[in-house]
């Protein structure tokens, strides 16, 4: 504990503790609370160990920093790797603004809140998912740059910095540009005479000189992306402010400690006041953070992951318990019961908000990783292949184009392909193990039958030829079962689509063919759409020779008592009727 003027500041312990704490919360947070924007990033890019991957990345400036960031949110499929890496990126604003105090304003116990706030911004802003592991690493290049500036003051150093500013500028490209302005804010603030003047100048010109090289003759980049690639650019008001703030008090961050200087023998250095203002400033960020979160995308992002990785029961118990009350959570919830062939047994014990939109997902660039899941599911993996390679041509490498691209090169029989899409996998280290077990199918094809998932896919193959209706493709489901009437996953998207839209008879014309294809008892909901049809009509359809459950019928006979009891009270009758019978088509056909 160090005194001036008998005023107690605070001390390196009070330091590192804060340091320690703040790598604790982050951590904590992308444990559990956060993960899913690390599960989010790790799959809009895949890290691949190879050249043409590294020379990608050397072709215009600020790219290398961007493959360092890939390198790293690798790992953020790991939960534990993951939110290890990312506190520690955190954190190391905290120590390294500390070492820069140590230099410019040595103990004075007000760097306490100068080393906090950056980080504390960078953690505001990792709320967002968009906000990507190159941006941390840009601010942290800046301070870096900064530190190695001040940890001399001869006048070689300030050479050096000048001299190897192109070289920056290479590897950390728009953040460079925010150094230099930092730079001149640093020699207008603490150096003396004519030589800060002609520093700043000499800068500029370096910096001038840098740009019209790097777009005239080197990178030949649009103007755009040599000025601002990769700043976070992102549309969100809220962290645009963030970005500006973060921005100008790093550009300023000379100034703001020189100004700190003056308080160095007043009570505002007192180690309570320092203590204090860092909890309030720290206790803001917490704040802006609960705030900010949203936990629909969090359970979106979850549901996701879990789809992702095949968890089909485990995305179905995910959504029936904390439902995603949007388009895509209940489009995942629908493509985990087709997998599980649960479709038309489970479709109403989750919200379906969007008639027959959360089916299908419709031709996009808003839906193409997405979207292609829906066509494996039935069968028609040619066009699960095009959604798939489109998304790899317009967003890049990931790992679920990858995947997708491998599994539905295997089935289609062009293990060549396949053997390139897994050569590209096995490159990585997540998704090294999943490529090699595949590769064993595409070199002995004989054991792609006994696959658990793609000898299934492989027998719902259409058996006819037609062109795909992309634009309304409930429209291809008649058409595969002209050619294929036992495709089971096909039988069931079809008549989810006729529940979803109320299209009651429809719906029921097709349960004559149901046994011929393979049926052995009439689906849960099915079974409700008859007893609604029995109960305007007076007599049941042609069943094909199925019979209905004793249980779909005593419960129609309970539904329909329920519902005449509770028509009393119009005001409580939709509540009360969700609370027994919400899972059922009736309560979807009457209330929805």
């Amino acid at each position: 504990m160090k005194r001036i003027n008998n005023i107690r500041t605070v001390s390196q312990t009070d330091i590192y503790v804060s340091q320690s704490i703040f790598f604790a919360v982050g951590f904590v947070f992308f444990s559990f609370i956060g993960n899913y924007i690390l599960f989010f990033q790790e799959t809009q890019f895949l890290f691949v160990f190879s050249g043409d991957y590294l020379h990608e990345h050397l072709l215009k400036p600020g790219a290398l920093l961007e493959y360092a960031a890939r390198f790293l949110s690798q790992f953020y499929h790991n939960r534990f790797s993951g939110s290890l890496i990312a506190s520690v990126i955190l954190t190391l604003p905290v120590i390294i603004t500390y070492i820069i105090n140590k230099r410019l304003i040595p103990g004075i116990s007000f760097s306490l809140v100068l080393l906090l706030l950056p980080s504390c911004l960078l953690l505001l802003m990792q709320v967002n998912y968009y906000h990507l592991m190159e941006y941390n690493l840009g601010f942290l290049l800046i301070l870096l740059y900064y530190l190695f500036l001040i940890s001399s003051g001869k006048r070689f150093r300030q050479g050096l910095v000048i001299i190897l500013f192109p070289l920056f500028y290479y590897l950390a490209g728009a953040y460079a540009m925010i150094f230099a302005v930092m730079y001149i804010v640093h020699n207008l603030t603490f150096n003396k005479g004519i030589q800060k003047y002609i520093y700043s100048l000499v800068l500029l010109m370096i910096t001038g000189i840098t740009f019209l090289i790097s777009w005239k003759v080197v990178f030949l980049q649009p103007v755009g992306h040599l000025i601002f690639y990769p700043l976070p650019l992102l549309e969100n008001p809220g962290y645009r402010a963030v970005i500006i703030i973060l921005t100008g008090f790093i550009v300023f961050y000379p100034l703001i400690c020189r100004i700190a200087l003056r308080f160095k023998e007043r009570k505002l250095n007192s180690r309570m006041y320092s203590l204090m203002s860092a909890i309030f400033v720290f206790g803001i960020i917490i704040f802006m953070v609960i705030k900010i979160f949203n936990p629909q995308t969090a359970q979106v992002v979850k549901l996701e992951r879990l789809i992702f990785e095949e968890k089909w029961e485990e995305a179905i118990k995910l959504q029936e318990k904390e439902p995603a009350t949007n388009l895509i959570g209940e489009y995942f919830y629908n493509i985990a019961l087709s997998e599980t062939g649960q479709l038309c047994d489970r479709l109403f014990s989750g919200p379906q908000d969007f008639l027959a939109g959360s089916l299908v997902l419709p031709w996009g660039d808003a839906h193409l990783d997405r979207g292609g899941y829906f066509y494996y599911a039935i069968g028609l993996i040619n066009e699960a292949h095009r959604w798939a390679y489109e998304e790899m041509v317009v967003f890049g490498y990931r790992p679920q184009n990858i995947r997708m691209l491998a599994k539905t090169s295997v089935i289609n029989g062009d293990y060549t392909m396949a053997k390139k899409y897994l050569g590209i996998l096995k490159r990585t280290i997540y998704y090294r193990s999943w490529a090699k077990e595949f590769e064993k199918l595409a070199d002995n094809p004989d054991l792609i039958k006994s696959h658990p998932e793609l000898g299934p896919k492989l027998k719902l193959l259409p058996k006819n030829n037609f062109f795909i209706q992309f634009n309304e493709p409930q429209n291809n489901l008649p058409l595969i079962l002209e050619g294929q009437p036992d495709n089971r996953k096909a039988i069931e998207y079809y008549l989810a689509g006729l529940l979803l839209t109320k299209k009651v008879e429809i719906a029921i014309n097709n349960v004559k063919d149901l046994k011929a294809s393979g049926y052995s008892r009439i689906p849960r909901h099915i079974e409700e759409a008859i007893m609604i049809y029995y109960n305007s009509v007076g007599k049941y359809p042609d069943l094909g020779g199925l019979q209905l459950s004793l249980e779909s019928q005593t419960n129609f006979v309970q539904y329909i008592s329920a519902y005449l009891g509770a028509r009393q009270n119009q005001a409580l009758l939709k509540e009360k009727m969700k609370e027994k019978f919400g899972n059922t088509f009736w309560y979807y056909f009457h209330f929805k």
